[in-house]
């Protein structure tokens, strides 16, 4: 019920009213005309999440209602996007006196 939450960029504390703002933000910047896959997997994260008699359904029975491990294990590992950084400089040689062979 984590990654749900995590999907949505919410705290597991969220009402439901800011369930639903967040659901409806998110799908404005991920139609299924740009993203089907992401369009889907926040559905689903909401429909889990989107109001008390859900979030104790998904407490009971997990992922055993979402179909097989694989694909919780799938949908988990897109519950967060990786944030790239470009290194700047003083990481690299910070990074590089670390690696450096010391006389």
């Amino acid at each position: 019920m984590l990654a749900d939450y995590m999907m949505l960029g919410l705290e597991p504390t969220a009402t439901d009213e800011q369930i639903r703002r967040r659901y409806l933000a998110l799908v404005k910047n991920y139609p299924p005309e740009h993203d089907p896959q992401r369009f889907q997997d926040i559905t689903m994260a909401y429909e889990r999440i989107k109001n008390q008699h859900a979030r104790i359904i998904n407490r009971l029975f997990g992922y055993r209602t979402a179909g097989d491990v694989e694909a919780s294990f799938g949908y988990l590992a897109r519950a967060t996007q990786p944030k790239r950084q470009r290194a700047g400089l003083q990481a690299l040689l910070k990074s590089a006196t670390k690696s450096w062979p010391h006389q």
